[in-house]
């Protein structure tokens, strides 16, 4: 068989190809197995001998930097390996033999199927006949399945893989096959054959730069989505509807990593000091606190120089607290507490990103925190988070693929109240309220005149930003002590989800052993 024909064989019939038993075989089966444990390498790729039950493929050691990437092929799952020829991560063996890593991987299981005839004592005559059979057999397999394209989806693990480029290509082998074993190859109809399959190897090359060539040169910041989406190919959009579909998009898009976790390499040791000075307060904390809350912070540092460059500018202008208030109340820090909370949740809930969603994300803000919203005033830490994470289940903003979500921006404002360093308690606190009143005076602009009420709202809201940052400049002592309160609650919090958990786990042990009929009959 011409080398040629053999280059491109689609996805879902890779391991059909592997297959050397005899034709009484009614199924195909993986590699047979002997008492052989020798393994021979080729270009850095293990190939399978007989009996050998050491796995193929190595997982990446967990410090690499690629676990942490997503996989280069389906792009919505975590890469747990590396291909030796081109590099290129991937998670499974399904994606090792994608469409789209079919250079690799064909090469891999050619040289495979090569190596294995030769330790067989096969000669290449004899495995290009193999070959032929299981062609032909496919193919007589196809007459009874309804056309070569139904039988590959059958066959296939993912039916979606399956394209009509699959199923004509495999047509073509197949039908080159019968020409061959009937002693014709050199028949017009065979040529043309070949022609065929050279020309679909040639296309596939060029889908694969084709879309970096059409990116290339311009400048994507500046086109608009449906004239981004007119530069995809058929095959380009289909693939990015499923990945819609199934939920695989997250992967592609990179998890913001907010600002307010990057302490400076003091802060373990501040985060412990405001414990012990709740202490002395509060007089029970548990140690358990201590060591958790030490491990929350022990990967967030960062130098001074590349922080600087993530935290958002705080506001020029800040009047002193007297102009706003002769006598404001104590419960103004609880209320700080509120507005902080629906802050954090609603940036981590856009990932970080609300250049082009203002209005929506201070819509998010104001259903959350109350006081911003509605102007309720709060009268302790606990009431002030718990209204907020009431507010994101009752608002709709609950995901049940990721629940931790609201225990995670209680940890947040946590984060925020404890600063930079203890020489700049307060900086993290004002640079957040920064941002936000900077979004909701955007916003307002954004509002049409007429709707008198909303640019209200928003213009309300954004004045309890500015009157907290008033209040912050003045008051950093009171800050350090409810920094230490709230750190104290989310570890209550947090204790109490384990405890649950834990008692979950209990009940799904204890019904898995009690399982049997609930009535028996008795004779």
């Amino acid at each position: 068989m011409d080398p040629v024909v053999r280059r491109k064989i689609p996805a879902c019939v890779r391991s059909l190809l592997t297959d050397i038993t005899p034709r009484t075989e009614k199924h195909l089966s993986d590699w047979p197995e002997t008492d052989s444990e020798s393994i021979t390498t080729k270009d850095g790729i293990a190939l399978p001998q007989r009996g050998t039950s050491e796995a193929l493929l190595t997982p990446a050691d967990g410090t690499a930097t690629s676990s942490l990437k997503p996989c280069g092929l389906c792009l919505s799952k975590p890469s747990c390996y590396t291909c030796p020829r081109c590099n290129v991560p991937y998670c499974c063996l399904a994606c090792y033999r994608s469409q789209s890593h079919s250079s690799c991987s064909e090469e891999f299981y050619k040289e495979s199927v090569l190596q294995e005839l030769k330790s067989q004592g096969v000669s290449d005559e004899e495995g290009k006949s193999k070959m032929q059979e299981i062609l032909l057999r496919l193919r007589q397999s196809a007459e009874s399945e309804g056309g070569m394209e139904n039988l590959l989806r059958n066959l296939g693990e993912d039916e979606t893989s399956v394209t009509e480029k699959d199923a004509h290509a495999l047509e073509l082998l197949s039908r080159l096959a019968e020409i061959q074993s009937s002693g014709d190859e050199t028949s017009h109809e065979a040529q043309e054959i070949l022609a065929a399959l050279r020309d679909i190897e040639d296309g596939t090359d060029e889908e694969e730069t084709d879309l970096a060539e059409k990116l290339a040169g311009l400048d994507i910041d500046s086109l608009s989505e449906e004239e981004l989406w007119s530069l995809l190919s058929t095959q380009e959009k289909k693939k990015f509807e499923r990945l819609v579909k199934e939920g695989g998009i997250g992967g592609v898009v990179v998890l913001w990593s907010p600002w307010w976790e990057r302490h400076e390499k003091d802060t373990k040791a501040l985060i412990k000091e405001l414990q012990s000075e709740n202490d002395k307060e509060m007089h029970n904390v548990n140690d358990k606190k201590d060591r958790k809350i030490k491990k929350v912070s022990s990967n967030k540092v960062k130098s001074d120089k590349s922080l600087k460059s993530f935290i958002p500018p705080i506001s020029a202008k800040i009047p002193p607290l007297h102009t706003l208030s002769s006598n404001p109340s104590p419960l103004v820090q609880y209320n700080l507490i509120n507005a902080l909370y629906g802050y954090t949740f609603s940036l981590c809930l856009y990932n970080g990103d609300i250049s082009e969603m203002l209005c929506e994300f201070c819509q998010v803000v104001l259903s959350i925190s109350e006081v911003l919203g509605d102007g309720r005033v709060f009268n302790s830490v606990s009431e002030a988070l718990d209204a907020a994470m009431r507010a994101v289940s009752a608002g709709g903003y609950f995901d049940r693929e990721d629940p931790l979500a609201s225990l995670r921006a209680v940890e947040a404002v946590a984060h925020i109240l404890t600063g930079e360093s203890r020489e700049d308690a307060v900086g993290y606190s004002l640079s957040a309220l920064s941002q936000l009143r900077t979004a909701l005076s955007k916003a307002k602009a954004s509002v049409p005149k007429e709707d008198e009420q909303m640019r209200r709202v928003y213009f309300q809201a954004g004045k309890k930003c500015e009157f907290f940052q008033s209040w912050l400049k003045e008051n950093p002592k009171v800050l350090r002590s409810l920094a230490g309160c709230v750190w104290m609650d989310y570890e209550r919090r947090e204790t109490e989800r384990m405890r649950l958990e834990g008692e979950k786990k209990c009940l799904e042990k204890g019904r898995e052993k009690s399982k049997g009929p609930l009535i028996e009959e008795i004779e």
